[in-house]
């Protein structure tokens, strides 16, 4: 892998890697930031971007990264070698106890069927991380996930938000997590899953001629399993990745259900903004096919602090302490990657 990568996405036996200097470029806020992201990569002349946009269309932020060239790789990576180590100065457990209170107090009145909270960790690191090998880590750790690292966001996502090559789109929704598969079969975590995929279904049709949606699986990644219900169908002519993006993002999976209530929840009882956490990460090239995970299990690097995401859906019926452990085990990739207990 290239030393001086400026952006990375690998899945399974694929790597692309930014190479040489890049453009960098703001496409904006608002639903129109993923038709200016597509215009920006057709003016540069290139030919493939990595993206990374904010949560929230209205927070600024976002990124759009055109590499001079791009670099094709196999499964072949080098090995994992650490040379920094960090430590937790901010566990952010007693801010998300008190989000998951209220959110719970919303959903007993009907306000809310479901809301996704985010907890976030700090970290102070004692050495400068290389990102080439933390993405190295990452991907021998969380086989099967999308690894990335764009502007600052690395992490491991097991959530495909949707890919279009050549006509097919692809989608996974994913939504129900634990550690062991018999504690995915109840009634809370079925329900949960269920927001999920309707989600998703109603996020795709408008761009699809046809439509299979599999039957619901447990998927594994790394130490933690999911439902998951995966989408195939054929793109309707003229149809781009990042409309497909627009019209997914946000799914129930990072947001909650309904759309509007839930993120309403979401700004009033999460201390921070999310910025590019929980929202969409890939590329995209100037035909309009592209790859876009949900920038799951990740965290921010900005020198020696690192900012660290994980969150759960929150319904009715949740419990707070299971709830917690689910955070746990959703942070485990990056803590473990950066030495950090």
């Amino acid at each position: 892998m290239n030393s001086a990568a400026t952006a990375i996405w690998a899945r399974s036996d694929t790597t692309l890697i930014g190479a040489g200097p890049a453009l960098r470029v703001d496409p904006g806020t608002g639903p129109g930031r993923y038709r200016r992201a597509l215009q920006a990569l057709r003016d540069s002349g290139k030919d493939l971007a990595f993206a990374s946009f904010t949560f929230d269309a209205g927070e600024p932020g976002s990124v759009v990264e055109i590499p001079e060239s791009v670099e094709t790789s196999g499964a072949d990576q080098a090995p994992f070698e650490r040379t920094w180590s960090g430590r937790v100065v901010s566990d952010g457990e007693a801010v998300w106890r008190r989000g998951v209170s209220r959110a719970l107090d919303a959903i007993g009145s009907a306000l809310v069927e479901k809301v996704v909270l985010s907890r976030q960790v700090d970290l102070a690191l004692d050495s400068p991380v290389t990102m080439r090998a933390l993405v190295d880590g990452l991907r021998a750790s969380e086989p099967g996930s999308h690894t990335f690292h764009v502007a600052g966001l690395v992490g491991a996502s097991p959530e495909l938000l949707v890919s279009l090559r050549r006509g097919r789109v692809k989608s996974v929704a994913l939504a129900g997590t634990a550690a062991e598969p018999d504690q995915l079969d109840t009634d809370k975590m079925v329900r949960e899953h269920g927001l999920t995929r309707a989600s998703v279904e109603d996020g795709i049709g408008p761009h699809v001629t046809s439509l299979e949606i599999h039957e619901r699986t447990v998927k594994r990644f790394g130490q933690i399993r999911h439902l998951a219900t995966q989408f195939d169908g054929q793109a309707s002519p003229g149809a781009r990745v990042l409309d497909l993006v627009a019209s997914l993002h946000p799914t129930a999976a990072v947001a909650g259900a309904p759309t509007d209530a839930a993120m309403k929840i979401i700004d009033a009882v999460e201390p921070k903004t999310r910025g590019r956490y929980a929202g969409p990460v890939g590329w995209f090239d100037s035909s309009g096919d592209g790859e876009f995970a949900i920038a799951l299990r990740c965290g921010f690097l900005d020198g020696l602090r690192a900012t660290l995401y994980a969150g759960g859906g929150i319904v009715e019926g949740s419990i707070v302490e299971a709830e917690l452990g689910e955070t746990e085990l959703k942070l485990q990739p990056m803590l473990r990657a950066l030495g950090a207990r």
